[in-house]
């Protein structure tokens, strides 16, 4: 059984909206919360998303063709552990640094960086590792034709 062609896809554009909505609720978070304010917020961060897909899948991009789901699972679980463990830890050292500089206190500022990259990875991480298993599965799969 092969894996669904547009999985990868999937997967990027939640990751994306995801990271739409956190990135609209960071800009405009302190804004009263009303009607109007959670219409722009969808608004905003489906454009957001719209306009992140779009790049990402000009030219047949995550697209997958012919890929074993066994093969599929392996590599993208591989890809989403590695990602998730480097964005946490780069999110994590520009969340201290940016902490540290406003508060002044090491404590603190320690256990809020962790938080925000630990938490942000985990919606960040699923996009990044669904763009870098389709250039890993895709390599394999232009080595093994050329081979043939």
């Amino acid at each position: 059984m092969n894996a669904p062609r547009h999985l990868l896809r999937v997967v990027f554009s939640l990751s994306a909206l995801a990271c739409s909505v956190i990135l609209t609720l960071f800009v405009r978070g302190r804004a009263e919360w009303s009607d109007a304010f959670w219409l722009q917020l969808a608004a905003s961060s489906v454009a957001l998303c719209a306009a992140a897909s779009f790049v990402a899948f000009r030219n047949g991009r995550l697209q997958l063709d012919g890929v074993p789901m066994l093969r599929f699972v392996l590599v993208f679980l591989r890809e989403l552990a590695t990602v998730y463990i480097l964005s946490g830890v780069a999110v994590t050292a520009i969340a201290l640094a940016v902490i540290f500089g406003i508060t002044r206190s090491g404590a603190n500022a320690l256990a809020l960086a962790v938080l925000a990259g630990l938490w942000l990875s985990l919606w960040l991480a699923p996009g990044v590792a669904a763009f870098t298993t389709w250039r890993r599965l895709r390599s394999t799969t232009a080595s093994d034709a050329t081979q043939s």
